[in-house]
Formats: C-alpha cells, sequence, structure tokens
C-alpha cells in the first residue's frame, strides 16, 4: 500500500497521557492510516517520508478558547493567524464569550459590526445570516486552521433585545433558546457566554439556564466567561463566598439543569486580593466534580490576559461606556467606585497595557500603561482611564498583567495550571495590527518548555493530553486529539529539549524555538517553523448527530 506521507523513528505521544513510544505514522489524504512500531513503514510506498528522530509527534494541539471567528471570513486571514499554526495549533474552538458573528438577525443587524469591532481589523462582508450560512462561508472561502464554532448567547440576546439591561421574559428566554437549537442543528458545537461584558451581564441564571436547553436535546456544550474573577463577596452577608466561587457555581447549574457538559472559561485570578483564593476555590471546583458535575476548566500560561478597556466599569455604565466616561455628573462616582474596587482587589494602573486602538492616527498608546500614560500628563490615573475610554473608545484593548500572579510571581497560575481538568487556551485577540498578546506566539511551547521540562508540573504525556485528546473530549470532537488509525492526520512534531516560548512584555511578537513541524488534515503547513499562509487545509468542525 502507498502512502501520502510516512512519519517514522518518533516518540509519540498519542494524546491519550500514556507514555511515548517509539513509533512510524502514515497519512492518506487527510486521515492517519497506519500507526505502527518504529521500523515497520521503513519500506512501504510513501510519496513523502519524514524523519523525526531525536523528536516528540503528537496530536495538533487545540485551542480551547479563540476570538478567530471573527478574522477567519478575512481573505487574508492565514497571514494573521500564522503564530498560532507556529505553536503547533491546529484547531481553533471559537466563538467564545457570548459574542459572534451568527447569526445576523434583528438587531444584531446594527450592533454586531460594533460589538465585533475589537476582534477584527480588515472590514467584513457580513455574506451570512444564520450559523450554517456562517459555516458555509468560511467552508467556501477555505480556512488555514480547523475551526469548531460556538453560538454565543449575547449574539443571541442582541439579536432580539439589543443592549437593553431589561431582564429576559420567558417569552424571550425561549426566543433565544430556538435560534440556539437552530444554531446547533446547522454545526455549532455548543453556547458561549460572556457574564464579564453587555449584554451577558445583564442575563440572570435563570435565563442562561433557559437558554441553554437545547444543549440537553442536541448535544453541545456549554462555555462561560463567568460572572467574576475576584473575591469580593456580596456587602451585608456575615461570612460573604468570594464572587469567583460564586461564578463556578453559576456555570454548574446548567449542567445541575440539563446534564450537559460546561467548560468554565479562562480560570483566572484577578488582583492580588484574589489570589489567595486559588486553593480555596479549586477545592470547591473538585467538590462540583465529585458531586457530578460534569465541568472542566482552561486557562493560559501568562499572568497577564487580553480584554477590552471598559472591563473595569460597572454594569450600569456599560451600554453607554464613552458618554458615562466623560460626563462631568457621573464621573465622580464612577472615579470612587473604580478606586474602591482596586484598592479591594489589589489591581493596579501600571498592570493596565493598552494593546490596540481603533483609531490607527493614536497606535502611539500602545504598549503602553494606564499609569505610564497618566504619569506623563501629570494626571490622575483613575480619571486617565476614563479619559481614556472616552478618547480611545471602548473597543480599545488591553492586557491586564495581575491575573493569577504579577511578573514573577505566579504561584495562584501554577496551581491552576497544574490542575488535571485544566485545558490549555490562548485566549488572545490577534488581528494583524497593534502590540500583541504574547499569548498568540508561545502558548503552546510555553507549557511544554517552562511548565513540564524546567519547572516539572506535570509530565510531558500529561501536557500533550491536556493539550489534545481532554480538549477534543470536552468540544465533542470525535475524530480530534489522539494519534489513531482512522482519525483526522492533525500533528506536530516538537524537540521536547528546546521548545519553548521566547516573548516578553515589551516583544511579544516573538516566534517560539522547537516547533519542526506542523501536519494539518494530511497538509504539512508548518516547516522550518514557518506557517504556509496560503494554505486553506483547515476544516470546519460541527457537532456530530446526537
Amino acid at each position: 500500500m502507498a502512502y501520502d506521507l510516512v512519519l517514522e523513528n518518533a516518540s509519540l505521544l498519542d494524546g491519550t497521557g500514556s507514555e511515548a513510544r517509539p513509533a512510524d505514522v502514515a497519512v492518506s489524504g487527510e486521515a492517519l492510516a497506519a500507526v505502527a512500531p518504529r521500523g515497520e513503514l521503513s519500506d512501504v510506498d510513501t510519496a513523502d517520508r519524514y524523519d523525526c528522530r531525536g523528536r516528540v509527534l503528537c496530536p495538533g494541539f487545540i485551542d480551547m478558547h479563540s476570538h478567530a471567528d471573527w478574522v477567519l471570513p478575512q481573505p487574508g486571514h492565514g497571514k494573521v493567524l500564522a503564530p498560532l499554526a507556529e505553536q503547533g495549533i491546529t484547531t481553533l474552538v471559537t466563538g467564545n464569550c457570548g459574542c459572534t458573528p451568527a447569526p445576523m438577525l434583528g438587531q444584531n443587524l446594527q450592533l454586531t459590526p460594533a460589538l465585533g469591532g475589537l476582534l477584527h481589523d480588515d472590514e467584513l462582508d457580513y455574506a451570512w445570516s444564520d450559523m450554517a450560512d456562517f459555516l458555509g462561508a468560511l467552508e467556501g472561502r477555505g480556512i488555514a486552521l480547523n475551526c469548531a464554532q460556538l453560538v454565543g448567547h449575547g449574539s443571541l440576546r442582541t439579536a432580539l433585545k439589543g443592549l437593553d439591561s431589561a431582564p429576559a421574559s420567558d417569552a424571550e428566554a425561549e426566543q433565544m433558546a430556538d435560534l440556539a437549537r437552530e444554531a446547533l442543528d446547522q454545526g455549532a458545537i455548543g453556547i458561549s457566554t460572556g457574564l464579564g461584558y453587555a449584554p451577558g451581564v445583564f442575563a440572570s441564571e435563570e435565563e442562561l439556564v433557559a437558554v441553554a436547553r437545547p444543549l440537553a436535546e442536541r448535544g453541545g456544550v456549554y462555555t462561560s466567561h463567568a460572572r467574576s474573577y475576584v473575591a469580593l463577596g456580596r456587602r451585608g452577608e456575615d461570612a460573604p463566598l468570594p464572587a469567583n466561587i460564586r461564578a463556578l457555581d453559576e456555570t454548574a447549574a446548567v449542567h445541575r439543569a440539563h446534564g450537559v457538559k460546561v467548560q468554565h472559561s479562562h480560570l483566572i485570578f484577578v488582583g492580588d486580593a484574589t489570589w489567595p483564593t486559588t486553593d480555596r476555590t479549586l477545592e470547591h471546583f473538585d467538590r462540583l466534580v465529585d458531586d457530578g458535575v460534569d465541568m472542566a476548566f482552561d486557562a493560559f500560561p501568562y499572568v497577564g490576559g487580553n480584554t477590552t478597556l471598559v472591563v473595569f466599569l460597572p454594569p450600569w455604565a456599560l451600554s453607554n461606556a464613552r458618554e458615562s466616561a466623560r460626563d462631568p455628573a457621573l464621573r465622580p462616582k464612577l472615579a470612587s467606585g473604580l478606586e474602591r474596587v482596586q484598592a479591594l482587589v489589589g489591581m493596579r494602573w501600571s498592570d493596565t497595557q493598552i494593546l490596540w486602538v481603533p483609531d490607527r492616527k493614536l497606535a502611539h498608546y500602545e504598549g503602553r500603561s494606564v499609569a505610564d500614560i497618566a504619569g506623563e500628563r501629570g494626571t490622575d490615573p483613575t480619571l486617565t482611564y476614563l479619559d481614556l475610554i472616552d478618547e480611545l473608545g471602548p473597543q480599545t484593548r488591553i492586557l491586564n498583567w495581575n491575573y493569577s500572579g504579577r511578573g514573577d510571581e505566579e504561584t495562584s497560575l501554577r496551581k491552576v495550571l497544574a490542575h488535571p481538568r485544566c485545558c490549555i487556551e490562548t485566549d488572545t485577540i490577534l488581528t494583524g495590527n497593534g502590540f500583541d498578546n504574547p499569548a498568540s506566539y508561545g502558548t503552546f511551547p510555553r507549557v511544554l518548555g517552562r511548565y513540564v521540562r524546567e519547572l516539572g508540573l506535570f509530565s510531558l504525556p500529561e501536557a500533550v493530553r491536556r493539550m489534545t485528546s481532554f480538549s477534543a473530549d470536552r468540544m465533542g470532537l470525535r475524530d480530534r486529539g489522539r494519534v489513531e488509525a482512522g482519525l483526522a492526520a492533525d500533528l506536530v512534531v516538537f524537540d521536547p529539549e528546546t521548545v519553548g516560548d521566547l516573548t516578553t512584555r515589551q516583544d511579544p511578537a516573538r516566534s517560539p524555538t522547537g516547533i519542526d513541524l506542523v501536519v494539518l488534515n494530511g497538509a504539512k503547513v508548518v516547516q522550518g517553523a514557518r506557517f504556509d499562509t496560503a494554505s486553506r487545509a483547515g476544516r470546519v468542525l460541527r457537532l456530530p448527530a446526537s
């Protein structure tokens, strides 16, 4: 039998968590055709033979939390997303945090281009209406990486209610559920929420449970950017439960209602005062799992994460952020609230770094912290932050450098990454412009280099398992995540002695070391550490029929 590609003399980590074994792997078309002991495929006919001697061969990495669904429709998206492929990522789980390009109907026709503005640079044609049209458009145009698309609760809510902060009626919640059901039938793999952003922040737990009902009928996963990642308790409680722990319960409530898999997005501990709750939070998570809740979480291996400039504003100011920030009557109230929360949580304006500004004439602010800008202006940092919302716009992207640590202090982060139910994500917003999030370049190599090889936080087989098969299982991707005959030929070849992340806070756009080869659906798309940006070997991965 002749094969299209044979990878020989590999140290194979098959994605299951098993120890490495010597092996040869053969590819035919887009599938893995054979996995054999080393040497058994040395004489077979093949169009291409690749020697993996001294290297690890494993499944392609799955980025569990991506926002690239806003970039994939662009003709030049291969160039923009190249840093993801060059770190070994073959599959993107897109549509996170409740905000998705589809469906485009109702009030979304006006609001979606604005809401998604911070997630892409090139204009989108929005040549789709529902999820079927959107996924069909991606397939028709071709995509550079695999895409498994969620449908956003925020997009469903916006279609019906716009940015109205009023509670959804039972009828409105049922309409959202109908739209979610339709999206699942059309290929979405689950439902995402963004409960820290408008309009998700306005939704009650009852609304979320109602909208998630189709998951029980159709299958699929529920993912949640949680209500809170800080340790503040409710006022007036004798022993207030930290908000980040209450947020876990809200994610678990969807499983309890419907029996579906739930994924707590980017488990982070925001601010110095929240870091000490790490053990208590992880213990609470373990109790939920022990109690039968089918839940996991994801995390990025940095103490900084990207978000929007207005993330610190209270919910009542989000719908009209720019106007609220400049209103002389509201500014004192906002400033005092911000300063109180910063003191309680343990945050600093020196931690908040501007990444991207929509108005490119103001790009000179990118890479600078709010504290730096305030110092240059000789103004109060909190008032400067409000000024920047007005001047730069609420869609401005930032990176906060106080997530589960700061600088070399990352005790909290390491505890999160070491947990066996932690998947790996980038959670990066990569658009081709601006100051980059280092996660865009170094996430998976950083785990393999820093946390496995250098710190011994967990084993190499375990790291690969949580980057591949565990993530595939959580998302219902049955043909990905393992090196097994008959499954998709998504593969990474890397050097375990040199793989690593070279990014820094001030120089984030640096390619990793040690990633030799990436195979995507049987095609060699990364060779010599460079991605073939013209390649369109990716596939849309749909929810299997239940």
